[in-house]
């Protein structure tokens, strides 16, 4: 008998017997199951897809951007809530004013350039490391020059599986474990996207050029963006930073106390990925150049249990890799 006959029978058969099912039975029903999922799966891709092709179209311009932005808000914000096109019209009204700003423009196609990379991500997790080039360019292009946002980079904040371009091709559902769904979390895309690849290499110049590109970008997130990448490790970033004479009170403040903590995290990063030598010898001219800092001591004792580990432990040799 034919299985898919089999599972019409199935179906289709009173309930008012408990009969047991035969190994036919459940393996037509599996084959449902199967079957089942692998439509599920095929539309998810398919409404990916579109999604992906859609935003790339968008990024390509200024209009282009806004023209998406504004169909994908007038189908989740009002023909999805069953509102009329004249609450639409008035509400674009109201938004005028930031509707019109070129900063705000520039902020979609950013936002929309990291969701695309946030949806490549979630569908191979296990190649996050091929995007580090490109997430790198996304920072570079956001950092390089904060002003392009016109007072308006707040949106970057937001994580881009809950904007409007999102929600509107029902990308909500995303599952993303070592990959930060904003662009603006600074730290979390160096530590879990950019870092890795080159810790796994051991190449310890390009680590410390990362960086110095880290803190050199939280050090305009607080001067333009009104915060910090945050994290937890940090970078040297060659010379020590001085506050600027229109510095804003939470700049000044990382200039004098954050980056130099900053600065020891990643020595010590850079000491146990293997730049024992250089690492250790830098992180002595740094206590000795912060000896009044909150942490000194702190960073002396941790110096000093990398160099003289407690009795009855030796100091593992890093392990080698091609470079």
């Amino acid at each position: 008998m034919h299985r898919p006959f089999l599972l019409a029978l199935l179906l289709a058969a009173p309930l008012c017997h408990a009969d047991p099912l035969s190994q036919a039975d459940k393996q037509a029903l599996l084959e449902k199951l199967d079957t089942l999922r692998d439509e599920a799966k095929s539309k998810a891709m398919s409404r990916v897809g579109g999604a992906v092709a859609a935003f790339r179209t968008a990024m390509a311009s200024d209009d282009a951007a806004m023209e998406l932005y504004l169909k994908c808000v007038e189908k989740v914000d009002f023909e999805d809530q069953k509102k009329s096109s004249q609450d639409f019209r008035e509400w674009k009204r109201r938004q005028a004013d930031r509707l019109d700003n070129p900063g705000f423009k520039v902020t979609l196609r950013h936002q929309l350039r990291w969701l695309v990379m946030t949806l490549e991500a979630a569908e191979k997790p296990e190649k996050i490391a091929d995007l580090a080039p490109r997430a790198s360019e996304a920072l570079s292009s956001i950092y390089d020059n904060p002003d392009q946002f016109g007072g308006d980079a707040d949106s970057l904040r937001q994580p881009v599986t809950s904007t409007v371009f999102a929600r509107a091709y029902s990308l909500g559902g995303l599952k993303l474990e070592k990959w930060p769904p904003s662009p603006l979390e600074n730290a979390a895309v160096f530590e879990q996207v950019i870092m890795p690849p080159l810790r796994a290499k051991q190449n310890f110049d390009a680590m410390r050029e990362q960086w110095a590109r880290r803190i050199r970008y939280e050090g305009i997130a607080r001067q333009s963006f009104g915060g910090g990448g945050g994290g937890r490790r940090g970078e040297r970033g060659g010379e020590k930073g001085k506050p600027h004479e229109d510095a804003n009170p939470d700049y000044e403040k990382f200039v004098v106390e954050t980056l130099p903590e900053l600065q020891w995290q990643m020595e010590m990063d850079l000491y146990k990925s293997g730049d024992q030598k250089r690492s250790a010898l830098k992180m002595l001219e740094h206590i000795e150049a912060h000896v009044t800092h909150p942490k000194a001591r702190d960073w002396g004792q941790q110096f000093r249990g990398l160099i003289e580990p407690p009795k009855g432990t030796t100091d593992p040799a890093p392990e080698t890799a091609d470079k």
